[in-house]
């Protein structure tokens, strides 16, 4: 019989009941192993750096370290880990700044068992998924996006910039892997990221492209 890899959670709310509510739904699945829980954000950054899961479910209102900040301290380390915001918030406040910080979904709590199970396999896939019932503040985030230009140096991370700075200055991976404290794979995973949201083909073009923004002398 074929052994099947099954998808790592890690729940993370500050009510300990629905926690284990989340748990119950998710423990009856074949294809998940929820691998821990933490009722804030920065106790779901040390949890994620221990237990390492694919899909992190995250609250957004916690006390301390809120699911926004804990989502960007996670990403900005473990940018493979998928983060699904798991809230009662549906407004635009929240939803469109979650997903600038790298979040691949966003579930509303009053969303049945099915759905949170879809969006689960959905984001752990490598896919996205969002609440129908925040269709609309997405579209109009997408709208206001198109009448006012990004920058494209603002669509980056603060540890993408950091690599970017790292690598224009002649760093090797496994330098700016050692000052930054994460893996030469993780150094090249925020590469691609800011070769892709900049446009860039090369390190030559990186390089160029840091010097004429005057991010390097």
């Amino acid at each position: 019989m074929p052994v099947f890899s099954k998808i790592r959670i890690l729940i993370v709310d500050d009510h300990s009941v629905l926690r284990a509510g989340i748990r119950a739904l998710l423990d009856v699945q074949p294809d998940f192993e929820v691998v821990g829980d933490a009722g804030d954000g920065q106790e779901a950054l040390a949890r994620v750096r221990e237990l390492q899961p694919d899909v992190v479910l995250m609250d957004i209102g916690m006390p301390g370290m809120d699911g926004l900040a804990a989502t960007r301290a996670i990403k900005d380390a473990f940018p493979e880990i998928r983060v699904l915001i798991l809230t009662q918030h549906e407004n635009k406040e929240y939803i469109i700044p979650s997903l600038k910080l790298g979040a691949s979904g966003y579930v509303l709590k009053r969303a049945d068992g099915d759905e949170l199970l879809s969006a689960i396999r959905a984001v752990a896939a490598g896919d996205t998924f969002f609440d129908p019932r925040i269709t609309g503040v997405l579209v109009d985030g997408v709208r206001r996006d198109i009448q006012t230009p990004t920058d494209l140096l603002d669509t980056l991370t603060e540890r993408e910039r950091e690599v970017l700075v790292m690598l224009a200055r002649g760093n090797t991976y496994q330098q700016v892997a050692e000052a930054l404290f994460i893996t030469p794979k993780t150094v090249d995973f925020h590469r691609g990221n800011v070769m892709r949201k900049l446009n860039l083909n090369s390190r030559s073009e990186l390089i160029r492209y840091a010097l004429q923004r005057g991010l390097i002398d």
